[in-house]
């Protein structure tokens, strides 16, 4: 005589306290990560000033205008041809990653803690 073991599916996912957990074990992982990075020289590698140097140029300059304004003519476009606002929203981020974003990744890179 054999016995049927039935196998129960817990979804762990959508389970709250499982989520807190998993929070609560990822802490000290993320603050030793943090303290490694803090204790970092960070940005007295010069190894690529000059590509990047040239990539900020080209984001901040009129390549980025020109990637820009393309992609707010495309997403206007296909907002227009969807009635969806979703890809003129896109443009607007894309906009403001390449306005903003090179200044941002610079001053995480350069920060002296």
């Amino acid at each position: 005589m054999t016995k049927e073991i039935k196998i129960r599916k817990v979804n762990t996912a959508k389970s709250p306290k499982n989520w807190k957990s998993r929070i609560l074990k990822a802490l000290p992982i993320v603050g030793g990560c943090a303290l490694v990075a803090g204790s970092a020289m960070a940005g007295t590698d010069t190894t690529f000033d000059t590509i990047t140097t040239q990539l900020n140029d080209w984001a901040q300059g009129s390549l980025g205008k020109v990637l820009t304004l393309a992609t707010l003519l495309v997403g206007g476009g296909y907002a227009v041809a969807t009635q969806s606002v979703r890809a003129a929203i896109s443009a607007g981020g894309i906009a403001l990653t390449l306005a903003y974003g090179p200044t941002v990744l610079q001053g995480i890179f350069t920060a002296v803690f």
